[in-house]
Order: structure tokens, then sequence, then C-alpha cells
């Protein structure tokens, strides 16, 4: 074969085979192929000439959009738990605090009060007074029926004598008692050691009786020195009509409603029926003390007597 002939066939084989490689080289990167453009796009095919491609989501691809970095939950790393809040404790009453003794009744919380005040003197047979002879350091005088309400600090054999801090509330519940249409009379009220042991000596003697003691062991009067008549912070208080104190006062519509309304002038009923076998006293519907407000709102509302409220307070 000649070297000019052979040559030429040489030629013609490199030409064909740098045709196919160009073929190959365009076809893969034709304008259908995914590797042009941004990664989930592709071109318009045979975008006419001078116009500029307009780029399609390719329904192919699998990319999804990337959700905004507020949307993306923190890793587990990156999660911090919210603490948990410690129980708060509760508070250790004192065994020996009024409340406590009082929610072992099954009673509300009493007030809060200091029991060594004049008003919260506990005075009965097993509590005399000290000295027993003791006289209260500021009396006065008040009108019997209610008629006026004047406080006089002179002697007046003719008014009913109370320690002056019960003076004011006592004309108060008297006035209100007079208001509702029913007579009230002051029948007594402050007692001196000598008369109350006067007292005493009387109905022992009319009574057969040497401690002042029923046949049930209540008392139906008090010795000098046990009586609180002698603090001046209680009355004996009847309707005008029915001066005698005995069991039929309870009946009366001034004695009950004097029952009903005392506390609100700071009075509780002192001897109830219900309650003989701890004041060891008998029932006197006519009795009525002063203890304050508070207190007495406490006492009547929950059916106590003076020894029960004060045994809150370790008064016994």
């Amino acid at each position: 074969m000649r070297p000019k002939l052979f040559g030429r066939i040489l030629l013609a084989i490199f030409a064909l085979a740098l045709l196919v490689v160009y073929s190959y080289y365009h076809f893969s990167i034709s304008a259908f192929s995914e590797d042009l453009g941004a990664p989930g796009e592709t071109y318009e095919p045979w975008t006419a000439v001078g116009q500029t491609a307009k780029p399609i989501l390719n329904p192919r691809s699998s990319a999804k959009p990337t959700p905004q970095a507020a949307d993306q939950p923190a890793s587990e790393a990156e999660a911090t738990p919210e603490p948990t809040p410690e129980p708060t404790p509760e508070p250790t009453l004192d065994p020996n605090s009024p409340e406590a003794k009082a929610l072992a009744l099954g009673l509300p919380k009493p007030p809060e009060i200091d029991v060594s005040l004049p008003q919260y003197v506990l005075v009965n047979g097993d509590h005399p007074l000290d000295p027993v002879d003791y006289e209260p350091a500021n009396l006065v005088y008040l009108n019997m029926v209610g008629d006026d309400t004047e406080i006089r600090t002179g002697y007046d054999g003719n008014r009913q004598v109370v320690d002056e801090m019960i003076a004011q509330p006592l004309i108060d519940m008297t006035q209100a008692c007079k208001a509702a249409g029913l007579p009230v009379f002051l029948s007594s009220g402050y007692r001196s050691y000598y008369i109350q042991q006067q007292n005493f000596q009387r109905v022992c003697a009319n009574n057969g009786i040497s401690d002042g003691k029923n046949a049930e062991g209540h008392y139906i009067t008090m010795p000098g020195g046990c009586s609180e008549h002698q603090t001046g912070l209680c009355c004996d208080i009847t309707d005008y009509y029915h001066e005698i104190k005995n069991d039929s006062l309870a009946d009366l519509p001034t004695v009950k409603w004097l029952a009903e309304h005392c506390a609100e002038y700071g009075f509780i009923l002192r001897f109830p029926q219900d309650k003989r076998d701890i004041t060891h006293v008998m029932a006197e519907s006519w009795h009525f003390r002063y203890v304050g407000q508070e207190a007495a709102t406490y006492i009547m509302e929950n059916n106590l007597c003076l020894e029960e409220f004060l045994a809150l307070y370790g008064v016994e």
C-alpha cells in the first residue's frame, strides 16, 4: 500500500473518532440534562434565539424546600428541658399553737389575740382572781333600762355599775335591743368581793348547801373572788318586766335577741345550757360577758364556752 494512501486512512479514522467523541459529549450536556442550573431546576428546551431560558421546577427532582431556621426543632443536644418546680413544703404547725389545737378539734383558725389582755381573764371556781379582793380601776354608771346613753363616772346608786371597757358596747347592745321593740333591764353588773361573798353565803343558806353547788355539781352561786361580776366585765340582762332570774328567762324574746346578737357588740352568752359540764355553772341565759367582737364572734359561731376558747391558747 502506498504511504500516502495509508496516511489518508489514518487521518480519516482519527477524524471519525473525534466526531464520535464530540457527539457523545454534546448530547450528554444537552438542554435536557439536570447538570445545568441550580439543583432542583431545569430549563425549557428549544428556547428561541435571543430569549433567556426560564427555570422550571423539575418534577423528577426529589429536592424539598429547606425549612426556615425558626421552624426547625432543636436537636436533642441543643434542647434545654424545662426545670421541674420543687414543691413548696407545707409549714409544720406547732402542736401547742392555737391553730393546731383548733384543727385537731375540727375548728377554723382562731383569731390572733393576746390572751393576757384584761377582757380575756378567766374567772371561775378553779381560777379565782388574784388578789381575791380585786377591784376594777375604772368603774362607770349606766341607766338600767337604757332610757339614756350617758356614761357617768361618779357614784350613782340608781344606775348600774360596770367596768368602763364594756360601757359603750353595752349601751350599743341595749339600744339596739330597744330599737327592736324589746324591753331590757341591766340587772346586775359589778359586785365587789364582799358583796359577792355575802351573796354566796345567803344563797347557800337558802338552799341548804355549803359549796354553792346544786345536786348535779354545778355552781348556782360563786364564792367571793371566783365570780366574773367582780371584774366588772359582765352584766346580767333581763326583760324589764321579768327581773327574777330563773330558767323561764331563756324563752323571753329579749333574752333570745341578746343571745343571737350579742357577739356583734363583743359579748358572749357565758354559761350555755349545753356547756354546764365544762363551766361547772348552771345555765344562765341572762349572763353576758365581754371579750371583744373578734373573740365573741369566734366563740358564738363555733358553739364554744370561754373555757374551751381559752384552752386553745393554753389557758387551762
